[in-house]
C-alpha cells in the first residue's frame, strides 16, 4: 500500500468520473510460492478505492495437479481472506482461471463449499480451452456463487491450458455470449460483464473495446 499512489489515483478516477467496480488484486491465497502481496495492503487499497469486489487467485496450482495440503492452505487462506474483508464489506471474488485450483467448475464449487463464507464468490470466466465442458455448462455448475464475470473470446480453443490462443471479438468467437447472458438474467444477476480483454492490443485496441462494450450492451438489453 502507497498512500501518494492512492491518492494519485483516486484523483485521476474522479476526475474522470470513473467509478471503480472491483479491483483486478494478485492476492494469491495458498500460494506455493511467497510473491510478496500481501492480504492486509489488497484490502487497504481496495477500501482506498471503495471497490466493492477484491479479485483473487486460488493457488498457483491447477486443480488436477494439487495435493491435499495445496487445498487445505487454499480454504484457509480463503476463510481468513474473508473473514477480514467481511469486516470491510468487501466481497472476494476467485478467478475460474487456469493454473488454479479454481481452474475448472468442479474445482471451483469444491472452493466455495470448503471455504463456505458468504462474501467468497467467483469470477466468472470461459475457459480458452477444450476441457470437455461447454461454457454453458460450466456457467450452470457455478452460477450460484458468480458475483462478476470476465468476457473474453478467442478463434478457437487450446488443445491445453499451456497451447497457445488467439483472441477474438466478443461477438464473433467461438463463445456465444447469449446464452451466458440469458443464463445470468434468469438467475437475477445484479453484478457487471467486464471486456477484460481486447482482442486486438496494438493500434486497434480502443476500437475493439469499444466494439466489444457496445456487444456486451446489446444483449444485455
Amino acid at each position: 500500500f502507497d498512500e501518494t499512489r492512492m491518492r494519485a489515483t483516486k484523483k485521476l478516477l474522479q476526475a474522470h468520473s470513473v467509478a471503480p467496480y472491483v479491483l483486478g488484486s494478485y492476492l494469491r491465497l495458498g500460494a506455493t510460492k511467497d510473491d510478496g502481496i500481501e492480504l492486509a495492503d489488497t484490502l487497504h487499497i481496495a477500501r482506498w478505492l471503495r471497490t466493492p469486489l477484491v479479485r483473487v487467485w486460488a493457488s498457483d496450482v491447477g486443480s488436477a495437479e494439487a495435493s491435499e495440503e495445496v487445498w487445505r492452505a487454499v480454504v484457509d487462506d480463503g476463510r481468513n481472506a474473508a473473514d477480514r474483508a467481511a469486516k470491510l464489506d468487501l466481497t472476494l471474488v476467485v478467478e475460474m482461471h487456469a493454473g488454479t485450483v479454481a481452474d475448472t467448475a468442479e474445482g471451483a464449487v469444491r472452493l466455495m463449499q470448503e471455504v463456505g463464507r458468504d462474501n467468497f464468490r467467483l469470477n466468472y470466466q470461459v475457459s480458452a480451452h477444450d476441457d470437455g465442458q461447454s461454457p454453458e455448462e460450466r456457467l450452470q455448475a457455478t452460477l450460484p456463487w458468480v458475483s462478476h464475470v470476465h468476457a473474453q473470446n478467442y478463434e478457437t480453443l487450446a488443445g491445453q491450458p499451456a497451447d497457445p490462443v488467439v483472441r477474438a471479438p466478443l461477438a464473433s468467437g467461438v463463445v456465444k455470449y447469449e446464452p451466458l447472458v440469458s443464463m445470468l438474467k434468469d438467475a437475477g444477476y445484479r453484478g457487471c460483464l467486464a471486456v477484460e480483454f481486447a482482442h486486438d492490443e496494438q493500434k486497434g485496441r480502443e476500437e475493439a473495446l469499444t466494439a466489444d462494450a457496445a456487444f456486451l450492451r446489446s444483449i444485455c438489453g
